[in-house]
């Protein structure tokens, strides 16, 4: 299929979405139960495992990117980013796997996230091809005959059986929470024992279409600090971003955070994994 303008290494190597390996030139992941393959060339990308209108709704090729960088390039420093990793886009993340995962990843870096996915994964998901399984719905990992410690995700296990607890039983609604706006689904998400102002941002912005939220991390923090002087609590400092970047804050935060990567910056040291999450 042909695309916009788009780069698929940049998407799935921007710690966004955890469930991508690449292998040679092509990307293994599942998404919504199906196994995919994806390799691009130019601006076509091939695909295995999914329709090309899947594909497109996961990759939001209905966001304008020369709309959105135009909006976000408020300085010379968020524009040279842009530049540098022009195409990458946000995905557009199923819910419950979204915001189940990001639960997982506070507090923790991305090989681990990933670690921990793959197990819960393994442990109470369908195997829908060799190796490749599933993320597991609320009821199977309530009524999986297997102890979630196996998963070892230490205290995170708790959070994760109490949500899906809420989730299945209801008292959390999934449906209500995708049609609140920013702000009311941020509160509602917090009212979900691991999710804070930080998680909550990611899953606002990840799965639930709202493009201004500004998730900060260590990463963000950081960039915040260093270019724009911002410090301060977590509040501050995303009511910063989302004032200066405007309604697309959540791109220009994701062009900021895979900027800010160590390995990215410093290429001639070894450097340890990055925190998606410093928090929930």
């Amino acid at each position: 299929m042909r695309t916009p303008l788009f780069d698929l290494d940049h998407t799935l190597d921007s710690g966004q979405v955890f469930r991508w390996r690449r292998e040679g030139e092509w990307w293994h992941g599942v998404v919504r139960g199906r196994y995919m393959r994806l390799r691009q060339d130019g601006d076509r990308l091939e695909v295995d495992g999914a329709s090309e209108d899947m594909v497109a709704h996961y990759f939001r090729f209905d966001d304008d990117l020369e709309e959105i960088y135009a909006d976000i390039s408020k300085d010379e420093r968020i524009a040279s980013v842009i530049d540098r990793f022009r195409g990458l886009r946000l995905i557009r993340q199923d819910i419950w796997e979204c915001s189940a995962s990001y639960i997982l990843a506070s507090y923790s870096n991305v090989p681990r996230i990933k670690k921990m996915i793959d197990s819960v994964c393994r442990t109470y998901g369908q195997e829908i091809e060799e190796g490749a399984f599933s993320f597991p719905t609320p009821e199977e990992i309530l009524e999986g005959e297997a102890d979630i410690a196996c998963c070892r995700l230490g205290y995170r296990a708790d959070w994760l059986r109490g949500y899906a607890s809420m989730v299945y039983s209801g008292e959390f609604d999934l449906y209500e929470l995708a049609t609140k706006d920013y702000r009311g689904a941020v509160e509602y998400l917090k009212s979900v024992k691991g999710i804070g102002d930080k998680v909550a941002d990611c899953i606002a912005l990840f799965s639930l279409d709202h493009l201004e939220a500004c998730p900060v991390d260590v990463r963000i923090a950081r960039a915040m600090r260093d270019i724009y002087g911002v410090t301060g609590s977590y509040n501050k400092v995303a009511s910063y971003a989302r004032r200066h970047f405007g309604r697309f804050a959540g791109y220009a935060q994701e062009y900021l955070y895979i900027a800010e990567d160590p390995s990215r910056k410093v290429r001639s040291c070894s450097c340890t994994p990055g925190t998606r999450s410093s928090g929930p």
